[in-house]
C-alpha cells in the first residue's frame, strides 16, 4: 500500500454544532424579529425535504443555499438573504471551529503515517470550512496531507465514486495500492471497496463489510 485517503469529520476529529446552530439562528432571529426556534425548525424541514428528495448536488445541499432559501420564506429579499446568510455562517463556523473535539496526538499519528504513505483528505465538506477545521487540528494541514478533495471538487455529496476516483487520479495509483479510512460504510467505504480500495472503518460499532474495523483512528498503528 502506498497511499491513504482519510475522511475528516468523525474520523480525525468530532465537530460539535449544537451551540453553533444556536448562535446562528439567534443572530438571524434578532435581525428578522422572528424566534430562533421557528427559523431553525423551518430550516431543518427544508433540509429534510432535500434529503428525502435524494438531492446530492453540493450547491443545493450547502448551508448557504438552504439558509438563504428559508430566509426568503420569511419575506427577506434575495440579496438581503444572501448577505444575512453570509454573516450568520461566519458566526456558525467560528463556533464550530472553537468547539471542535480532537485528540492533539492525532497530529503525531498522521505525521508518522506520512513518512510511510502518501496522504490526502476526501470530505464532502466544502473546502473553506474544511480547511478551517483541519487547520484547527493540524495548525497547517498542508504539512500533513498532499491535497484535499472537497464537495467543491466533486459537485456532489457522499456516497459518490468521485471521493475515491479524484484522489486516485491525483495520486496516479491503482485502487489496490490505496486505503480509504472513514467512519461510514454506507456513505464512504462501500463505494471504496467496490472500486478496489482497501477499506478501514473507524466506528464504535461494526457495519458493512470493511477490510478492517477499528474503534478509533489510533488503532491504525496496529494494522498498517
Amino acid at each position: 500500500m502506498k497511499a491513504i485517503i482519510f475522511d475528516a469529520d468523525h474520523t480525525l476529529y468530532r465537530p460539535r454544532t449544537e451551540k453553533a446552530y444556536g448562535e446562528m439562528f439567534s443572530f438571524l432571529g434578532s435581525k428578522l424579529g422572528v424566534s430562533p426556534e421557528a427559523l431553525e425548525e423551518k430550516w431543518r424541514e427544508f433540509v429534510k425535504t432535500l434529503v428525502e428528495q435524494g438531492v446530492t448536488d453540493s450547491k443545493r445541499r450547502s448551508r448557504e443555499y438552504s439558509t438563504a432559501e428559508v430566509l426568503k420564506q420569511f419575506g427577506v429579499e434575495e440579496s438581503e438573504a444572501r448577505a444575512l446568510t453570509g454573516e450568520a455562517l461566519k458566526i456558525f463556523w467560528e463556533r464550530v471551529v472553537k468547539d471542535l473535539e480532537f485528540d492533539p496526538k492525532v497530529r503525531e499519528l498522521i505525521k508518522n503515517l506520512g513518512k510511510r504513505y502518501r496522504l490526502c483528505i476526501s470530505s464532502d465538506e466544502f473546502r473553506k470550512s474544511l480547511e478551517l477545521k483541519l487547520n484547527r487540528v493540524f495548525g497547517d494541514w498542508k504539512k500533513y496531507f498532499e491535497f484535499i478533495v472537497s464537495a467543491d471538487d466533486t459537485g456532489e455529496l457522499k456516497p459518490s465514486e468521485k471521493f475515491c476516483t479524484i484522489p486516485l487520479e491525483r495520486f496516479e495509483l491503482p485502487p489496490s495500492e490505496v486505503a480509504f479510512v472513514g467512519d461510514s460504510w454506507e456513505r464512504e467505504l462501500e463505494v471504496a471497496k467496490r472500486l478496489g480500495l482497501k477499506t478501514i472503518l473507524v466506528n464504535s460499532e461494526r457495519e458493512g463489510n470493511p477490510d478492517y474495523w477499528i474503534r478509533d483512528v489510533f488503532e491504525l498503528r496496529e494494522i498498517l
